[in-house]
């Protein structure tokens, strides 16, 4: 039986947890990885990157959290789904936390090249994917993929690069995105897209760019669908997948 999968951070609220199930997804949490920080510890946008069917994590976390893994692998039989481990050594400081952290639009993967785990490089190659060298260390956190021509960020830097290489880029004001114990966290964060949806962890009504995170969804062809009420919170996004289970 197919099924859709939504991987989440295990600090997902009740409420969003609920609203997935009912919407059809099995939703996954992921566990925090010891060697990350507290923020972002249970990310997925830091813990596991897609590309085609092929999934990469670090074979430390895979240790840690050997029953994630041993649940997706089960999830996905028959999908043509593959998990790959890199040994990057991973700590909780800048640039040592971003080696999975990587944007892919428009047949692109946008990542800092210095700081980059070689196995997403190598998968990434294989794909057929352009590399493109950025100065951010975390653009999947900081740019919303609305489609493969579209997105939203509050990085002025992402923005230009993004729209050099022929990607409409709604730009917003930085904060109204809460992830302690920072200031303020990022829209890439803050939501995903899947079959026509943006799903939102909180209200976009409440960020002081509200109605531009929406009109730009919305120009996708997007219905937007936050998760919960109140102020939008930074938990990594959401890795959606297909899942077979007898």
């Amino acid at each position: 039986m197919k099924i859709k999968i939504a991987i989440a951070d295990s600090r997902i609220d009740a409420a969003a947890e609920r609203k997935l199930t009912l919407l059809g997804y099995k939703v996954i949490t992921l566990p925090p990885f010891s060697r990350l920080s507290e923020a972002v510890a249970s990310h997925p946008d830091m813990l596991i990157h897609r590309i085609g069917n092929e999934y990469i994590s670090y074979a430390d976390y895979c240790e840690e959290a050997s029953y994630v893994f041993s649940d997706l692998s089960l999830l996905s039989v028959g999908t043509g789904a593959r998990f790959t481990f890199t040994s990057d050594e991973v700590a909780p400081e800048y640039p040592r936390d971003v080696g999975l952290n990587a944007l892919e639009i428009g047949g692109k993967l946008f990542l800092r090249r210095a700081s980059a785990s070689e196995t997403l490089l190598n998968t990434a190659e294989k794909h057929g994917l352009r590399i493109v060298d950025v100065k951010q260390g975390y653009p999947a956190c900081t740019v919303l993929k609305l489609s493969e021509e579209a997105a939203i960020t509050a990085d002025a830097g992402m923005a230009k690069i993004l729209s050099e290489h022929g990607i409409r880029v709604t730009l917003i004001e930085a904060g109204g995105i809460s992830l302690p114990p920072h200031e303020y966290g990022f829209i890439g964060g803050a939501g995903e897209v899947d079959e026509g949806k943006l799903y939102l962890f909180g209200d976009p009504k409440t960020h002081p760019d509200g109605e531009k995170i929406v009109a730009a969804a919305e120009a996708e062809g997007l219905r937007v669908i936050p998760l919960t009420s109140g102020v939008l919170c930074d938990l990594g996004g959401i890795l959606f997948a297909d899942g077979n289970i007898d």
